[in-house]
Formats: structure tokens, sequence, C-alpha cells
């Protein structure tokens, strides 16, 4: 009865609200039209806060002290230390090593070959050095030539240098005075004009005497700071002259000034270079004057250089040139990678006492314009392989004009003498050069060329080899014994030849290989033997003339 009863209930109550919802719809659907009145705008409004009155505090926490109860018990350490005695000090003097104020180097060996040096010197001094040095070798060898023709090959070296200077508290007072002769024979003749037969000619005709007496004096400041401006000033005199009266006068005046500002160091340099010759053929004088002002900067990463030549060249006609100059290197790693770019240019005074220097067999008198080197550009990388290996390589293009080559004089009648002929070349040089050290006991080095002529006018360019290699080596075995060796690699060269269907012929490279000991007998005693053209294979030296085989030299040097 009562789940019936609440059935019935729920339902009336069901009815009643369906009831309502529809009649509030029904008002919702009629349209309604009706204006609302405000009386004034709403204006929100916010209950009061609720504050905390009461302050912050502490809670007090008891804690409870450890209590420790201990004793110690009084002991004695013994000590054992006993005082040992101070000794006086004593002052310990730094020893310089030893110098000798003289030595002396004496030698012969085959084709008459003679040896002696010796210098003197003052020992250390701190306002003056002074000294001499003396030279001779000689030699009165024959060497056979293509037609078996054995001729005198011998030679005479000497020189004398009489050198000092004074040290003051701001600079530097130096000279020297210095005489030298180089005696030899025009031995290589043209053999292929007389293949049959020697030719009949006066054997003293065929000797050459040359002569050099000239003096140096310099003076250069010896400033180290950046306050004062440091300058060299440099005089010099040769008087050349040979057998047959030629003759010769060299002047040269060189003067330079720098000075640090700031960050800059700056500088220039003055040369005055006068020659005056008087030979059998005409009498030539030669001058040239150059003053380049420079700059220069640098740090940790970079250095750099820079500068302009204004140079003169006054002979028989006046000629006025301006060359660049250019330095900078990269410091990547200093010492280890250190790649350099430049650019330079420059006059080359040729006269009759530097052509006779480079080959004694030149006509005698013989004096060549100067070579103008309009444009040197030049690049590479220097630095270390680790602390014993050091490297180096380049390249270097240069364009010359009136670069000098040696070509046989054809008019004379044994063809053993040489003049020069001129061209404009553009020359590309590869250089490289590695150098190992190890201690004290080993050292060793390479260097070599190779060169990429191109010519103007003349065909090759003659007597100029195609490459050069150099070699030098060096090892301490111990205590007493020191052994050395060198290698000398000479490429083809191109002589001119007019005989040959071509006018010209090659000579093969040359391999030049010499060895050196010595033998320590004491601190001022010591043994060598040099050893030179171990291959005993005779090689040209100049067209026509050809070198010494297989030489050697025995001797000593004493210290006195």
């Amino acid at each position: 009865m009562m789940n019936i009863f609440s059935i019935k209930k729920n339902q009336l109550l069901f009815s009643a609200v369906l009831m309502v919802q529809i009649f509030c719809f029904s008002l919702l659907a009629q349209d309604i039209n009706k204006e609302v009145f405000v009386v004034r705008p709403y204006e929100p409004t916010l209950s009061d806060a609720k504050k905390y009155s009461f302050m912050p505090g502490s809670e007090t926490i008891e804690t409870t002290r450890p209590q420790f109860v201990y004793t110690v018990s009084p002991k004695r350490i013994e000590q054992g230390f006993e005082p040992e005695l101070i000794k006086p000090a004593r002052t310990v003097a730094t020893s310089l090593p030893k110098i000798y104020k003289s030595w002396l180097k004496l030698g012969l060996g085959n084709y008459n070959t003679s040896l002696a040096e010796f210098n003197i010197s003052n020992i250390r001094s701190k306002e003056y050095a002074f000294g001499a040095y003396l030279y001779h070798n000689a030699s009165r060898g024959n060497i056979r030539l293509v037609n078996n023709d054995k001729v005198p090959a011998g030679y005479a070296l000497h020189n004398i240098n009489l050198y000092g200077k004074k040290l003051y508290s701001k600079a530097n007072l130096s000279g020297n005075l210095r005489f030298d002769h180089s005696g030899f024979n025009y031995y290589g003749y043209n053999a292929q004009l007389f293949a049959d037969s020697v030719p009949l000619h006066d054997r003293d005709s065929l000797k050459q005497n040359t002569y050099l007496a000239g003096f140096d004096l310099g003076l250069a400041s010896t400033f180290t700071d950046s306050l004062h401006v440091n300058y060299r000033i440099n005089a010099s005199y040769d008087y050349f002259w040979d057998k047959l009266k030629n003759k010769e006068n060299n002047f040269v005046i060189e003067a330079s000034a720098d000075k640090r500002f700031y960050e800059l160091h700056g500088g220039v340099d003055i040369s005055l270079d006068y020659s005056h010759l008087d030979a059998d053929r005409d009498t030539l004088s030669n001058t040239i004057f150059s003053i380049s002002p420079w700059i220069s900067k640098g740090n940790s990463d970079w250095k750099f250089k820079l500068g302009l030549e204004a140079a003169s060249d006054v002979a028989d006609i006046s000629n006025f040139y301006f060359f660049p100059h250019a330095n900078l290197d990269i410091i990547i790693v200093e010492d280890v990678l250190v790649p350099f770019i430049g650019l330079s240019g420059g006059l080359k005074k040729n006269n009759y006492q530097t052509l006779s220097g480079e080959n004694h067999f030149i006509l005698p008198g013989l004096r060549l314009k100067n070579t103008i080197n309009n444009i040197v550009i030049f690049g590479g990388l220097r630095g270390s392989i680790s602390s014993a290996v050091r490297f180096r390589a380049d390249v270097t293009y240069t364009i010359a004009r009136d670069m000098y080559f040696f070509v046989n004089d054809t008019l004379l009648p044994l063809q053993n003498q040489f003049t020069a002929v001129y061209d404009d070349v553009d020359l590309i040089t590869y250089h490289g050069q590695l150098a190992w050290q190890s201690g004290n006991d080993f050292e060793i080095m390479v260097n070599g060329n190779y060169f990429d002529y191109n010519m103007l006018e003349q065909i090759k360019p003659w007597h100029k080899p195609l490459y050069e290699v150099e070699l030098d080596a060096l090892y301490k075995l111990n205590s007493k014994f020191t052994l050395g060796t060198g290698l000398d690699i000479i490429g083809p060269r191109w002589i001119q030849d007019i005989s040959q269907p071509e006018g010209m012929l090659k000579l093969k490279p040359v391999a030049d290989v010499n060895l050196k000991v010595n033998y320590n007998f004491s601190k001022v005693f010591t043994l060598f033997a040099d050893i030179y053209n171990l291959a005993d294979r005779s090689y040209m030296i100049w067209n026509q003339y050809p070198s010494q085989r297989f030489n050697f030299l025995f001797g000593f040097t004493y210290k006195l």
C-alpha cells in the first residue's frame, strides 16, 4: 500500500511542474513591448578585508648540554734537536770561458796546395777591441783539358785585415784596413780549335793578378730606449787594379737613422755609391744615390714594414727610379708558423771589382751597366716543426732589366776570357730550406733553389744553373772527433757555343761531395783533414774551365 501511494504522489508532482513550464513558454512567445527606467548607475561594492592582529614570535626549545669528564696526564717530550754549525758564505765566481789571443792554421795537400791562416786580437775589454787577420791559399797544380793538354791551373789568394773598435758610452767607433790579392791563369782555352796540337802562346801572357786596397770606417749609436734617435754612418773606399794597369776607385757612404714613436718605428736610409774605372778601352764613371724612408709596426699577431726608395743612376745619362718596399709577417704561432709576403726593388751595382769577384776569367777592365730590379715580389712560409727542426719555403718573382750573362769572347785567339751580354728577364725562384739540430752533437741543413727564366732576347740564361742544392752536416762522435760533410749539386747549364748547330751547348749537372774530419788532441791543438771532390770527377766551373779532381788538405790548428 505504501509503494502505490508514493508512485501516485510523484506522478501528480511531475504533472504540476510540466503545466508550469508550458505556461511560461507561452508567455515568452508573446510580443513584449515595455519601457524600463534606471534610477541610478550601478555601483559595485567590496566587503571589508579581514586582518590578523597577532605578531610572529619564536618558540623556545629546551636543550640539554652534554657533559664530558676527562683528565690529562702531563708528560715531557724529549727533544732530539742539535744545532749544526753555519758555514760562512763564500762568493762564487762566475768564470767566463777562456779565450786566446791568437790562433794559427796550417795545411798542405796535393796539387801543391798550401794553406795558412793567422788571427790575433786583444782579450776581453769594455773599452776597445782590435786585431789582425792574415790568409794564404795557393795551388800550383796542372789540369788536363779535353784535348789531353795539361795546363797550369794554379792560383794564389791572399788577404790582410787590420780591424779595431772603440766602445763609448753612447756610440761605437769601428775601422778596418784591408788588402786582397788574387793570382790565377787563363788556362781554359777552346780545345776544339786545337784538337791535334797545343796552341803556341806565351805562358806569362795567361797570368793575371788583381789587387784591392781599402778601408772601412763606421760610427753607430748604442741607445736602447725610445727617447733617442739611433744612427749609423759608414764610409768605405776601395782601390782595385790588375796586372794590365786597369784601375778602379770605389767610394761608398751609407747613413741611417731610426726612432720609435709610441707604437710605430720609423727611419730613413741614405746611400751614395761612386765608382770610376780607368781602363785601356775606356774611362767610365758610375754613381748611384738612393734615399729610402720607412715605418714599421708589430705585435704578437703581425709585423709590417712600409717604405719607398728613390734612386738615381748617373752614368752616361741620368735615370731616376722609384721602388716600393713592403713586408708583412702574419704570426699564427710564434716561431712555429709564420706566413710572410713582400714587395721590393732596387739597383744592383755592376763594376769591374764585383764582376771579377764573381768570375775571375772575365776580360780585364770589363765594366757593365747596372742591373735594375724593377719589381721583386715574394711570399712564403717559415717556422718550426719541433724545437729541433726549422723550415722555410718561399717563391720570388723578379722583373729585371739589363741582367748580365757571361759568354766566351770569340774574338780572342784562345777564347779563354769572358764578356757579358744583357737581357730583360722575368725570373721565378722557388726556394726551400730545412734545418735539423739535435742538441750539440748533430746538425744538418738542406738548402735548395729552382730557377725559371723567361728571356726576352737571349735563347738561354748562359751559365745560370736550372737548380742548386746544398747539404751540410756536422756530427760530433765524442769530445775528440768531429765529422762534417757537404754536398753541392749544380743543375744543368747552357753555354753559348757557335760551333754547335743550335749555337749552344748544355753542361751536365755537377755533384761535389766533401768531407772534413777534426781530431781535438787538446783544447789548444787540433788536427784536421779536408777532402774535396770525393767522386774524383772533373766538372766545368765555367765553360772550358775544368775543376781539380780529387784533392785533400791535411794540417793542424793551434791556439796561442
